[in-house]
């Protein structure tokens, strides 16, 4: 059981971590400040780590036990590991064009910035839904973090086909439109694996 407990509280670590770099990716989007930028990667490097050493936790548990509920319970918790390290390979990719937005003084309309901090505040809260579930076991998901995703992407091809006639209409540039249509599809991503995550959650608790 220690080294089931040993994973657990590695996972727990990462969702914070993927959780800090998500609120980060925002702040540098928001304030142009690139220089959360190296701290952002540093957190990566983080999770990376972890995500690695989980899988060698896995492995060495698989060893040490024959108890099928525990390598059970494991494998789910090395499935939240995998997605975390994705969720944080996303992060990095959004401050990529964040990076880019800042140097090459790119505009976003008002109408699309709206639209892509109500897609980060959703994907925000599902982080922070399945991280206090990871840490606090006697709490429950609420029915709000086990939506189906299709609620999320049906959002995001209606703020893509707005922002395509935003770039037809000439308010904003076609280099700033790609930045931006790349930052839906990567919050959408992490929006899933956020999801995935809490069905995780659910089969452990069962």
């Amino acid at each position: 059981m220690q080294a089931l407990d040993n994973i657990k509280k590695k996972v727990i670590e990462m969702s914070k971590l993927a959780l800090r770099m998500w609120q980060a990716t925002n702040q540098a989007f928001m304030e142009h400040d690139l220089g959360l930028l190296s701290k952002v990667l540093e957190e990566e490097n983080k999770l990376n780590n972890l995500e690695k050493e989980i899988t060698s936790d896995l492995i060495e548990l698989s060893r040490l036990t024959s108890n099928q509920a525990e390598r059970a319970r494991a494998i789910v918790y090395a499935d939240i590991a995998g997605d975390l390290e994705l969720i944080g390979d996303y992060c990095k990719d959004i401050l990529e064009r964040v990076q880019i937005k800042i140097e090459e003084k790119l505009l976003f309309s008002d109408d699309a910035v709206k639209e892509y901090e109500d897609l980060y505040h959703k994907t925000e809260e599902a982080l922070n839904e399945a991280t206090c579930v990871l840490e606090r076991p006697n709490l429950t998901l609420g029915e709000s973090a086990l939506k189906d995703t299709e609620y999320l992407d049906g959002l995001v091809d209606e703020y893509r086909a707005r922002h395509n006639q935003r770039l037809i209409d000439g308010i904003c540039s076609p280099l700033a439109c790609n930045m931006f249509l790349n930052m839906l599809d990567f919050t959408a991503a992490v929006y899933r694996h956020a999801k995935k995550i809490a069905k995780g959650l659910v089969k452990i608790k069962e």
